[in-house]
């Protein structure tokens, strides 16, 4: 097992989170795959890469990882030997030096003519038997959520056929789900390479040469996230150069840098050879993942399953948006450790997959049984694809699963099977240790797993009103109390966590806290951290968690992430004070900012003001006009021609209370005053009924937040508190039970309005944060002209740059002011 403190899993994605509200930002989500994959890569010579890898035919390591027979299925149609294949026996047996197929290549005057000399020496060679090499630098594959393209590809033969593109050039079309090596181009082979052995890291520190390293982990990114694969190699042609590249869920192997044309040039033979002699297993397929066949039985039995859905079968739904014809389908193999026998299920594209190259890559899928006990319908349950973090502090999910319902706790997963998949474990932490002498091991070891559970959640977003909402969110709450009162933390809250799911006996909808994952006994918690990498959802961690990344999570932690899943859905779909339009920003700032730390980033401005001082600021968000609202609010739905007071929204003094409380606890906590931590040997929660742990009226008001009417909020800065009524405060979160009693007695003794959800999500699909300080001029009305007052200049006087902004046939209509746009202008525009 590699070293290294296994409390720290993965490291917190901002950019690429699916909670994040700035989307589509390619070079933020390089840098997090560059700052996830730091301290994690090793370029050694190439004859050891190949030795400790791709050994040569008779090795004893040549096999390594093949499962058993036990866990093998009939192998799918996409890996089946193609006409011109061998089977790996025969190519083995068929070694031959390895040649140069670059010899007489002349040198490419441009990375596009890269792409075709390149490309036309391997398939003239035919290194690897039944495999073609594709250009495809510029068409993007319809089926992911980018364009990106890697400039070229090894692809099976009869693949290969079908990404040609009609035209002069013949460049092909990307396709993620079949490519089987990647290859990147570049013309220099200094200023591009993603790798740099000057540093001890071995990354490099020029900015382009950081570009193009994001750039290859993107491509990575995509061949995990479209296949089913255990690890992946690539190769890099960086002018005269290569690199040969291996990427597994633990970090990265490279090749030292050598020239291909000469001296060298066997060495991409020799590997591609020997890649092709090895195993499906050996070259990095997962083997328990049959790809279907869009006309197999299987197939057809997924599409007649959602053929005829009723109203209100929502989980066949969610089934049926995941059968996209231009994603790859499978049969899943599930170990179940309970009974020893293989189960399998079918499914189509993941409803959930985690960003990252290293790490757990977590993938959700609402799944079909594919053999069904006799004489029963195949049902829909939920499958969870996941490279667990192996250790003996971390349990696997289904162990913790079943621990907490012997102890009967309510509103969690119900498991059906769970285990690791034989042979699929991480091998990078392993060969580490032998290039890093005398170091401890950053890397972790990683191992694949699945679980399948019966319940199939929707979205807490979904909720139908305000009501719904907070009785889900009770629901959840209730669920990590009852964890942590036998000693299990859960260590993830988040939006995606918590779950709507109808019980089919009662028939209503309930909350369920799931992906316990990441949980913990209490005992096995550690002092410290000593690895840059935070546990959980970087927009619902705790303002301690995000600025200090040794800190365990204890349970105030999780039950401000817990008030921060509420805010967020709040905020999106409830009505409040914050002007809609500004609604993206405000989400922005509270819930993706970060400042830069020594180690990473720390907790935004919002987030970190609104725990300290116990609102939340509005000044940025509303017209700067006379009684404009300083602070969120949440009010009860109004018609926009009703001009009498609004009235206050149950939600705004559960709100309201929950911030005084945090205040309290972070103003005790930054003066180190009292104690407010539970006791790390276990919890000591109270009765509900213990109503003096509950602080009547909550610190900023001056009416009880339970009456659910008009008040006039007067927040008081937190300091002036005396430091008794703060320990009373704070107290509050140092057990689940004020939290459940509030969220109970607001529930049970305030009148919610019936229809308060909007109609609209306020957090857009598409939203770029707007940097440029200077606002964008409005077009004028069709037909508008330049006064004709305005003189044009004498000859020969100056003319300012405004001037010609303003009179210039090129000028932009921002520029223009009111002026309409010029022909060219709109030509560029487009």
């Amino acid at each position: 097992m590699a070293s290294g403190n296994a409390d720290t899993p993965h490291k917190a994605y901002i950019a690429a989170s699916l909670f994040a509200t700035q989307t589509g930002d390619i070079e933020a989500r390089r840098k997090e795959l560059r700052f996830t994959m730091h301290k994690k890569i090793t370029c050694v010579s190439y004859k050891n890469f190949m030795d400790e890898f791709l050994p040569e035919a008779g090795s004893d390591s040549e096999t390594r990882g093949e499962p058993s027979k036990t866990f093998l299925s009939s192998v799918a149609y996409h890996l089946r030997p193609r006409k011109k294949q061998l089977p790996p026996s025969k190519a083995l047996a068929r070694k031959q030096p390895p040649q140069n197929p670059f010899k007489g290549m002349e040198a490419a005057s441009s990375e596009r003519d890269m792409y075709t000399k390149i490309t036309a020496a391997l398939n003239a060679a035919n290194p690897c038997v039944g495999y073609d090499f594709v250009p495809t630098p510029h068409k993007g594959d319809p089926s992911a959520d980018t364009k990106q393209a890697v400039d070229c590809g090894m692809y099976p033969t009869d693949i290969a056929k079908t990404l040609k593109l009609r035209g002069k050039d013949s460049f092909g079309r990307m396709a993620w789900s079949w490519v089987e090596i990647a290859i990147e181009c570049k013309m220099n082979n200094v200023n591009d390479d993603p790798f740099d052995e000057n540093f001890e890291s071995h990354e490099p520190n020029a900015e382009n040469r950081r570009h193009v390293l994001g750039q290859v982990l993107s491509y990575a990114e995509y061949i995990f996230n479209h296949q089913q694969r255990t690890f992946q190699y690539m190769l890099l042609f960086l002018g005269d150069f290569a690199r040969i590249v291996r990427i597994d869920r633990a970090g990265i192997f490279a090749t030292e840098k050598f020239n291909y044309r000469k001296p060298y040039g066997g060495r991409v033979t020799e590997f591609l050879h020997r890649y092709g002699a090895l195993s499906h297993v050996g070259r990095g397929h997962d083997m328990t993942a049959v790809r279907l066949d869009p006309k197999s039985n299987d197939a057809e039995e997924m599409r007649a399953r959602v053929k005829d859905l009723g109203e209100d079968d929502y989980v066949g739904a969610l089934f049926k948006k995941q059968l996209r014809e231009d994603w790859p389908w499978w049969k899943l193999e599930v170990p179940d450790e309970l009974t020893g026998q293989t189960r399998r299920y079918l499914v189509g594209k993941p409803h959930f997959q985690a960003p990252g190259v290293a790490g757990r890559a977590t993938r959700g899928y609402v799944a079909l049984e594919a053999e069904p006990t006799e004489g029963q319908t195949a049902r829909f349950v939920y499958l969870k694809d996941a490279w667990r973090v192996v250790s003996d502090d971390i349990d696997k999910e289904g162990t913790v699963l079943q621990e907490l319902h012997q102890h009967n706790v309510k509103f969690i997963p119900t498991l059906v099977c769970h285990g690791d998949i034989f042979g699929q474990r991480t091998q990078t932490q392993d060969v580490w240790p032998k290039y890093h002498k005398g170091k401890e091991c950053p890397l972790k070891t990683h191992q694949h797993y699945r679980l399948v559970v019966e319940e199939v959640g929707k979205p807490l977003e979904e909720f139908a009103n305000g009501h719904e909402l907070v009785a889900a969110f009770l629901c959840c709450v209730k669920a990590h109390s009852q964890a942590y009162e036998h000693g299990i933390i859960h260590r993830d809250i988040s939006a995606g966590n918590m779950l709507l799911w109808r019980d089919p006996n009662r028939g209503g909808w309930q909350g369920l806290l799931n992906d316990w994952e990441l949980s913990k006994h209490l005992e096995q918690r550690q002092a410290e951290g000593r690895q840059p990498d935070r546990t959980g959802t970087w927009q619902f961690m705790s303002a301690n968690a995000l600025d200090d990344h040794a800190k365990p999570i204890d349970i105030q932690d999780e039950l401000e992430s817990c008030f921060h899943v509420l805010l967020y859905l709040a905020v999106r779909f409830l009505p409040h004070n914050i002007e809609d339009a500004n609604v993206p920003r405000f989400l922005r700032d509270y819930f993706d900012d970060h400042l830069p730390h020594d180690d990473g980033f720390g907790c935004g401005l919002v987030k970190s003001r609104a725990m300290t001082e116990g609102r939340i600021r509005l000044a940025a968000y509303n017209k700067k006009e006379q009684g404009a609202p300083r602070y969120l609010r949440f009010y009860y739905p109004k018609d926009p021609d009703d001009s009498s007071p609004r009235r206050i929204h149950p939600l705004d003094g559960i709100i309201a209370t929950l911030l005084s409380w945090f205040s309290a606890y972070y103003t005790l906590d930054r003066d180190d005053e009292g104690s407010t931590t539970s006791d790390d040997t276990g919890p000591n929660e109270e009765s509900p009924t213990d109503s003096n742990r509950l602080s009547p009226v909550p610190l900023g008001t001056t009416t009880d937040p339970l009456s659910g009417e008009t008040s006039n909020r007067k927040h008081e800065p937190i300091p002036q508190v005396p430091p008794e009524t703060l320990k009373h405060l704070a107290d509050n979160l140092s057990t689940h039970q004020p939290m459940i009693k509030l969220l109970l007695d607001t529930l049970t003794e305030t009148r919610w309005p019936k229809s308060d959800r909007r109609l609209e999500d306020l957090r857009p699909k598409k939203w770029k944060l707007e940097l440029d300080q200077v606002p964008k001029g409005s077009k004028a009305a069709k037909g508008s002209k330049i006064s004709r007052d305005s003189k044009a200049p004498a000859k020969g006087s100056k003319v300012s740059s405004l001037s010609k902004a303003s009179t210039g046939s090129k000028r932009s209509s921002r520029d223009a002011g009111n002026a309409e746009a010029s022909p060219s202008t709109k030509r560029r525009k487009r």
